[in-house]
């Protein structure tokens, strides 16, 4: 039987009533860690690798939207949620297209409303980690695609070019007839040779391109 992954939230409002009605009605759901103020928020998550974090707007010093933009560059992964008790229309829909919050519920809230966000909060940060993961094993492909291809052009070729540079000079030389079709024959596998390198090689070097710029 799998186990249920432990969602860690942390929940910042200055009313301590709300924090304990948090507690209370989400305490057996989830790993919870409540904040009386943003700055107390902020050690928090200095010390707990939090997925969730929800925040009241309306705080003392600072904003629930504020906060949230003041740690998007230190903590980036935890998905955001807004409570607010009033209709900012303005401030709540630049702060979701600037992706510092990934929704906003109303207070006083409901528990499955509430409860559905957190989850689907959960989701998107498991697929943001997922896709970095998936990054990660895309760069490591890429660079082993970029050691083939200095293997193709330097390592194959290198010694191909020598034996191509060799026949011009036989040809140079006036020798090229000399041995009959011998000297024929190794210059036309030594060209098929060198035209499939640089064909496999070209065919690399578009894939690498296409997940570079899939990245």
């Amino acid at each position: 039987m799998m186990s249920t992954p432990t969602v860690r939230v942390l929940y910042i409002d200055d009313e301590e009533n709300n924090l304990q009605a948090f507690r209370a009605s989400f305490r057996r759901m989830y790993e919870i860690y409540t904040a009386i103020s943003a700055a107390e928020g902020l050690l928090i998550l200095q010390n707990i690798d939090v997925h969730v974090i929800i925040a009241d707007q309306k705080m003392p010093n600072t904003t629930g939207v504020e906060f949230f933009r003041s740690i998007v560059n230190t903590h980036p992964d935890p998905i955001r949620i807004l409570l607010t008790g009033y209709t900012d229309i303005e401030a709540l829909a630049d702060a979701i297209n600037h992706g510092d919050i990934y929704r906003y519920i109303t207070k006083p809230w409901n528990d499955l409303e509430l409860h559905n966000s957190i989850k689907n909060a959960y989701d998107a940060y498991k697929a943001k980690i997922d896709l970095r993961n998936k990054m990660i094993e895309l760069q490591k492909t890429n660079d082993e695609l970029n050691r083939f291809i200095y293997s193709i052009s330097h390592e194959l070729r290198a010694p191909l070019v020598s034996v191509i540079g060799i026949i011009n000079l036989v040809k140079m030389e006036g020798l090229y007839d000399s041995s009959g079709e011998y000297w024929g024959l190794i210059e036309t596998c030594s060209n098929k040779l060198d035209y499939y390198i640089q064909k496999r090689y070209s065919t690399i070097k578009m894939l690498k391109t296409y997940l570079t710029t899939a990245k």
